[in-house]
């Protein structure tokens, strides 16, 4: 039974990007509070991991879904933009 709750809580492409722009917006929101070389590179990774998850929902039906997605990916890429390099530690 619990294969069969694990594989009926699979993602979506859709939802998958949805989730992993979120985590992006968090650590942009993580490097602008406590801008360092650490949270300023994870802010990064993580806005391009969702770049890629946002890619893969391309396909999705769900078009209004994709879009506030991927106009939300913009707005934090240039929010992640505008933070200064931090000293180096």
């Amino acid at each position: 039974m619990a294969k069969e709750s694990t594989s009926m809580q699979a993602q979506s492409p859709l939802s998958e990007a949805q989730a992993s722009v979120l985590k992006a917006t968090q650590a942009v929101q993580q490097a602008q509070s406590h801008p360092s070389e650490t949270t300023v590179e994870q802010a990064w990774n993580a806005v391009e991991k969702a770049g890629r998850a946002v890619s893969a929902a391309n396909e999705s039906v769900n078009q209004k879904a994709l879009n506030e997605a991927q106009d939300q990916l913009s707005d934090i890429q240039e929010d992640l933009s505008d933070i200064p390099s931090p000293p180096n530690d």
